[in-house]
């Protein structure tokens, strides 16, 4: 008799039945039977947005300088459009518009962020301050170590703060796969990823969004089908 305590296979079932003869097999499972068995989570959001409002998203690395500046502009194009797509502001202010603004006013590093939006014609702001990005670890190394994290702030431009409570802004990280690649191209490549992803996360803290369940390893369905 097969005993198994992490993983139960209702009998009657057919996944469970074949996901016992694969096992049994020793074959590997196809991904389909896999997401079938662990389908995606879904996650609700950490903060959700006042409704009705324009919305302008400020990447800033004021303390923390990007060496590669263009993501700040990938950063924000993808998190307008996320917010624009799920309905979940009114508007948002294009980028291009911040970046004038920075040129055309000498004080722009010493301005609010809330005085920010305001110029720009927004409600609120999703500041987006800048902690680490790094695509490796050394300029010669061939081993790409893609980091990027942040820190978010939610402002209204008339009164302030509205989340977190912390005034330095909730933390979101992604760290990608190390990989070895020799192409000129790839530190381009890497840090359109990077910035892809945290603009996922990023949206991903104020609307329901889906993740993968944590999957069993290989070596603890064996053991225990072998139990």
């Amino acid at each position: 008799m097969i005993r198994r305590k992490k993983f139960v296979f209702r009998a009657g079932t057919l996944a469970g039945s074949v996901m016992a003869i694969w096992l049994l097999a020793g074959c590997q499972l196809p991904l389909a039977l896999i997401e079938m068995m662990f389908p995606k989570e879904k996650i609700p959001p950490v903060y959700t947005l006042p409704p009705g409002k324009t919305v302008l998203v400020f990447p800033d690395d004021i303390l923390n300088p990007l060496s590669y500046s263009p993501v700040k502009r990938m950063l924000a194009d993808k998190v307008n459009k996320l917010l624009v797509e799920k309905k979940l502001v009114a508007g948002t202010i294009p980028f291009d518009k911040l970046i004038d603004l920075k040129n055309s006013e000498p004080e722009f590093n010493r301005l609010a962020v809330s005085t920010v939006g305001k110029k720009l014609g927004a409600d609120l702001v999703v500041y987006i301050s800048n902690d680490e990005f790094r695509l490796k670890d050394t300029p010669l190394d061939t081993i790409w170590r893609g980091r990027f994290s942040v820190k978010v702030r939610v402002v209204d431009v008339n009164e302030g703060r509205l989340w977190p409570d912390e005034s330095a802004g909730f933390p979101v990280k992604i760290v990608e796969p190390i990989t070895e690649s020799s192409s000129r191209d790839y530190s381009r490549q890497l840090a359109e990823k990077l910035a892809e992803g945290m603009g996922e996360k990023v949206c991903g803290l104020f609307c329901d969004h889906y993740v993968d369940r944590a999957r069993p390893k290989e070596k603890d369905i064996d053991s225990e089908i072998n139990r």
